[in-house]
């Protein structure tokens, strides 16, 4: 049996419904593997089996099933659409020692040759430390999950006969058999048609009949994931292991955000919770190419985390000049400016 791609609109009013009860229970999304995958908590058995359940009642209603529609509607279930069903976990990046800043931020203001001469001569410093240091912490957002889809569509399948058949009959119906020749790929059409005229020797013969309007009951799904700043830049990959892969430190409140001997800046973030999902769902949801209708939806959250990341500020002074040095709290270097886009 091979699939077409022809679109039918029409419904089948002898389907047979369990046939298509049986895939639902083949492809549930609460059998075992899906659990497996996606790590889901035993708190969300109850949403799988209320899902299984419309499914199974849906099907059983099928003769009533609208015309297509663009629009999704439909049965939703999983944790992604209420910011408030969302578990949040918050983490802090423990910056390098104040100490170390201070000595890249006073050597970053040198150069080799001056570096050198006051090295050899035992000249004093001329740059100094103006004040205290500050540490401004930087909220980074991320979040993954996935989008799971159960729809209906209607389809046509290509059914090949046995070449001694000359007539069918499927659910009471007479069926119309098409003569299929197969042609051989090395000789133009033109030519062939020509000598099958004188014989058949150069071609073989097969039988067919298409069955119309079938309705499939089909799934989707998609995964994603989103890193943002909290003043809603994305982030790359590369960019997420740079700021958020050093020593990595889980708090429970903006309290713990605390390093001696400096001051503390919390930048707030002007994405919030609602924002953050509202964005994961444009990304992460997709409509399936065609459909006669779309009978739930599962938007499923596995990870929200919020990490602090720090930047560490280094007020000197060289003569008479001040200036503020920014030292990358994660990763102990000079803040470029490419950094300072993503998270100014």
């Amino acid at each position: 049996m091979t699939e077409q791609n022809d679109y039918f609109e029409n419904e089948i009013p002898g389907l047979n419904n369990g046939e298509l009860l049986e895939t639902l229970e083949a492809s549930s999304p609460i059998d075992k593997e899906n659990k497996i995958r996606d790590h889901e908590d035993p708190e969300e058995e109850p949403d799988s089996i209320a899902l299984e359940q419309y499914l199974s009642s849906r099907l059983q209603q099928i003769g009533e099933i609208p015309s297509e529609t663009r629009e999704i509607k439909g049965l939703r279930t999983g944790n992604g659409w209420n910011p408030a069903q969302l578990l949040e976990y918050v983490y802090k990046i423990d910056p390098i020692s104040l100490k170390r800043a201070v000595q890249l931020a006073i050597s970053s203001n040198r150069k080799l040759r001056e570096r050198i001469r006051n090295k050899l001569l035992r000249r004093s410093n001329d740059i100094k430390l103006i004040g205290d240091p500050t540490v401004e912490f930087i909220p980074i957002w991320r979040i993954k999950g996935f989008y799971e889809c159960y729809y209906l569509r209607t389809d046509a399948f290509k059914i090949q006969v046995k070449e001694d058949v000359v007539g069918v009959e499927v659910e009471g119906k007479s069926r119309d058999l098409i003569l299929e020749r197969k042609h051989s790929r090395f000789m133009p059409s033109l030519i062939l048609e020509r000598l099958q005229r004188l014989s058949g020797f150069l071609s073989s013969e097969s039988k067919y009949f298409v069955v119309n309007d079938v309705l499939e009951l089909a799934r989707s799904r998609s995964d994603g994931e989103l890193v943002m700043t909290g003043n809603g830049k994305k982030l790359t990959e590369d960019d997420e292991l740079m700021l958020t892969s050093w020593r990595s430190k889980r708090i429970f409140d903006e309290t713990e955000l605390k390093v001696k001997g400096a001051k503390i800046r919390i930048q707030e973030s002007v994405i919030s919770k609602d924002d953050l999902l509202r964005r994961f769902r444009d990304q992460v949801m997709r409509m399936p190419d065609r459909f006669k209708e779309i009978l739930s939806n599962r938007l499923q959250v596995t990870e929200l985390k919020r990490t602090y990341v720090p930047l560490i500020r280094i007020p000197i002074q060289k003569g008479m000049v001040p200036r503020e040095v920014i030292i990358n709290g994660s990763s102990g270097e000079l803040a470029d400016s490419n950094l300072m886009k993503l998270l100014t």
